[in-house]
């Protein structure tokens, strides 16, 4: 997790949860960016950078979750002649204040065209840090190898890399609003990489953008960055699942999208995409077999003596990507994808067709909460059929009502496009899911969240605060 000089607080629960973090204060020194030519950082940098590197180092240097400190991100001085100067000030008081530590710089210049960074600039780095490493020429393809050709005692980190991004369950084309390719394309740029860094050890990981959408780098009518695995709520995306599916060890992920609901489209192919740590999956349609696929990376070579193979070795091997892909005409009913390891079947999911809304259904995070304005529970909303399964095309228009000691401090439903206020007690459902945030105030008591549609059959749900 890549992180500006930020709040202790944050850091406190990397600590705790087991983050690997880059820590970083600038994101300019000297050479004013761009975006910042009047208000930018480099008007204060001479006479500030050393008194806010110190204060950035004596306050977060005891935090086990830092890894790694970076001295700026996307830095202009990185092509300048001074830059390398400048660098090596901030080097050394870095390694001064933590010895324990390496150095490294978010460099977006590297190779880059008409004037690229400066090789004595990246020479002085601990890690050299690539931010898209395959923006240039043949470095689409080749990525880190070309450098570590020319220059094999750096060592390599991806700063920022392309993530997979999307938006929750919108499966157009491209959406007008996104700063990004088309999905597929998407989906192949970061395959590849991801492939690369499994391969090759000497590049020791990837900090991927984003982990989270966020506000801004949106075209209009859209106002939220939409490159994170998680939507502003915090409801995971399919590519939330494609990153579980390569990086878990020890849990089972089987997950397949699209949602199933394409009434007027009988017939029409509906491509549908698998993330799985399983060695096979079987996707079937109301019953009928659509075939078994498996993954050919990496491609099983043999163990032990001639010719011993591990077991994966005897699945179907249909792909050398990181997905499972099959084009399927639609037909309204049930997708069951089965998933399988070593020959055994440890992983079913399904995906019906729903049918139409018919009420609220309310989860929290949890019950009960502490009585301090520091507090606050996550309320999931979903729309519901009549089987209760969530209607992944529902937009319903919802209103939120509380009684108690408490109070909503926040509604969203993570939709890019979305003008409603995030304050007040309406919001429309995107793609059949919102949320509610419900603070407590200092005094204890208990408070009852009223959620209701026109239409549909409305739910409560209660919160303790003590």
């Amino acid at each position: 997790m890549a992180s500006a000089c930020t709040a202790p607080e944050f850091l406190d629960l990397c600590d705790r949860m087991g983050f690997a973090v880059m820590a970083e204060p600038f994101d300019e020194w000297r050479e004013a960016k761009v975006q910042t030519p009047q208000y930018g950082y480099h008007h204060y940098f001479d006479d500030w950078w050393q008194r806010d590197v110190a204060a950035m180092l004596e306050r977060d240097r005891n935090h086990p979750s830092i890894v790694i400190w970076s001295v700026g991100n996307e830095i202009p001085d990185q092509k300048v002649a001074l830059g390398p100067q400048t660098l090596q000030k901030l080097l050394d008081v870095f390694h001064d204040m933590d010895p324990t530590r390496p150095v490294t710089a978010a460099c977006d210049n590297i190779a880059a065209e008409p004037t690229a960074a400066l090789p004595e600039f990246l020479d002085k780095l601990d890690v050299v840090g690539y931010n898209y490493v395959d923006r240039w020429r043949d470095r689409r393809e080749k990525y880190y190898a070309l450098d570590r050709h020319d220059h094999p005692k750096w060592r390599f980190v991806g700063t920022e890399s392309t993530g997979l991004g999307g938006i929750r369950g919108d499966y157009a084309e491209k959406p007008v609003f996104m700063l990004a390719e088309q999905p597929s394309n998407r989906r192949i740029e970061v395959e590849q990489l991801q492939k690369f860094i499994q391969t090759w050890d000497y590049v020791s990981g990837d900090f991927i953008w984003t982990g989270i959408d966020y506000l801004g780098e949106s075209r209009w009518p859209g106002h939220l960055g939409s490159a994170g695995c998680l939507d502003t709520c915090g409801f995971a995306k399919d590519s939330f699942y494609f990153y579980q599916s390569i990086w878990s060890k020890t849990q089972t992920v089987l997950h397949v999208s699209p949602h199933w609901n394409w009434a007027g489209r009988e017939g029409e192919i509906i491509p549908v995409v698998c993330y799985t740590n399983c060695d096979t999956v079987e996707l079937l349609l109301n019953g009928k077999s659509l075939g078994a696929k498996g993954f050919a990376f990496p491609r099983p070579g043999m163990i032990k003596a001639w010719p011993t193979y591990p077991p994966r070795a005897d699945a179907p091997q249909t792909t050398a990507d990181l997905h499972l892909a099959w084009d399927v005409p639609y037909a309204p009913g049930i997708l069951k994808a089965v998933g399988t390891k070593d020959g055994q079947v440890v992983e079913t999911v399904e995906i019906a067709t729903t049918g139409a809304p018919a009420a609220v259904r309310l989860s929290v995070d949890r019950a009960a909460i502490a009585a301090a304005w520091s507090d606050v529970a996550h309320v999931t909303v979903e729309i519901v059929d009549a089987q209760g399964r969530m209607v992944p095309t529902a937009d319903t228009d919802l209103t939120f009502a509380l009684t108690g000691q408490g109070r909503i401090i926040g509604l969203d439903n993570g939709r890019p496009d979305s003008h409603e206020s995030y304050r007040g007690n309406r919001r429309q459902a995107f793609n059949g899911l919102a949320l509610a945030l419900v603070q407590s105030p200092q005094q204890a008591g208990e408070m009852t969240l009223d959620v209701s549609a026109v239409g549909l059959t409305g739910a409560s749900l209660r919160i303790t605060a003590a």
